[in-house]
Formats: C-alpha cells, sequence, structure tokens
C-alpha cells in the first residue's frame, strides 16, 4: 500500500495581501513559518520514502522546513505547480474582479467554462494533477511519501481522486495553509482518507 499525505504551502505575503499567486511567488510570513514548524512536528514520527514538492519557493521552503533533519529527497517538479493565472499574478483580487468581472465569477463559479488567452485552464491543471499522481504511484508501489503544493492544484487532484468533476470544484472544503489531507493507494486505486484538518495549527 502507498500512503500520501498532501498539503499546501504555509501562508505568504501575497495570500495576507489578498493577490493571485499562481506561478509568482512572494516569501513566507511569520505565521506561514510557525505552521509549517507545527506541521513537521506534527509529521515528526512518520518515514518519508520521499518529498514532492512544487519549484515555487514558498512550496518548497515549506517542504524544506517539514523536512527538517530528516535524510530524505526533496523532489522539485514543475508539475505540482500552481494553477497558472497569467497577466493576474501579483495582482490585488478586488482589482481583478473589477477589471475582468465575467472571467472572475466564471473562473470561481463555472471553472469547467473558464477560459482566458493567458495562464492556464482548469483542465490542463487537471491533466498535470493526473500526471503528477501517476509519476508518485509509478516511483513509490508502496510506502509513505509527501507532497507539499497549491490550493487549486490541490483542490483539482482530490476532486480527481474522489471522482467530482471540474464543475463542483469550489463546492469542495478549502484548504488552509498547511492543511493535511491523507490518500491511501491500494491495486493502483487511490483513496481520500481524511481531508484537509488543521489541528495541528493554533491560532
Amino acid at each position: 500500500m502507498l500512503t500520501i499525505y498532501l498539503t499546501r504551502h504555509g501562508q505568504t505575503e501575497w495570500n495576507l495581501e489578498r493577490r493571485m499567486q499562481g506561478w509568482g511567488n512572494a516569501e513566507l510570513t511569520s505565521q506561514g513559518l510557525q505552521d509549517a514548524a507545527a506541521l513537521e512536528k506534527r509529521l515528526n514520527n512518520l518515514h518519508f520514502d520521499a518529498i514532492y514538492t512544487s519549484t515555487s519557493k514558498r512550496a518548497y521552503h515549506t517542504a524544506e522546513i517539514i523536512a527538517a533533519n530528516r535524510k530524505v529527497e526533496i523532489i522539485k517538479d514543475d508539475l505540482f505547480r500552481e494553477m497558472s493565472f497569467g497577466d493576474w499574478e501579483g495582482r490585488i483580487i478586488k482589482d481583478i474582479e473589477k477589471e475582468f468581472p465575467a472571467e472572475y465569477k466564471s473562473f470561481w463559479e463555472t471553472p469547467h467554462l473558464y477560459t482566458r488567452d493567458q495562464g492556464e485552464q482548469f483542465s490542463e491543471v487537471q491533466k498535470r494533477t493526473e500526471s503528477a499522481l501517476k509519476l508518485i504511484m509509478k516511483n513509490h508501489p508502496s510506502g509513505t511519501v509527501l507532497v507539499v503544493a497549491h490550493s487549486i492544484f490541490l483542490r483539482i487532484l482530490i476532486a480527481y481522486i474522489n471522482g467530482i468533476p471540474l464543475e463542483h470544484l469550489f463546492k469542495q472544503k478549502a484548504l488552509g495553509h498547511t492543511s493535511l489531507t491523507k490518500a491511501i493507494v491500494e491495486d493502483r486505486k487511490p483513496k481520500i482518507v481524511f481531508e484537509g484538518d488543521m489541528s495541528h495549527v493554533e491560532h
């Protein structure tokens, strides 16, 4: 059996400023660092065969904190990156909503119909999540791995495992920073055990 733990990166400055991040990047806040350390403590007794992380700094910095003193390989791969938002990246969300009302509404309410000539479509990210999952399953027929990634990437991956169509993507539970989701793979069939747990974080 393969066990896969999924977590979202720690809070960043752009999260606080309510900016779209995507392939852009911002530093972890003190809260983000603290929450990542709390997750490291929670997972301290688990052995990981590998840690897979997005190539975005906020994700691999979180992965490095969780890895701590473990002798475990941290594998950075673009497959695990957040959805690209094109020219929305780095911009304040309220400004995007004001300037692109129809596209922004479609993004959140009808993601399966969302389309722009900038960034990625949800279906493209879905293909990436499927490829990422297949990569892990190929490299690890059994054992335990950790994935450190991003909000929409993880929502799409969890939806894929649960058989939820893109149409209902944002009807799922929102994933907090450093939230923990556990999946198991038996007979090449992944299944979610628990989702978005935040019990290690004290606010």
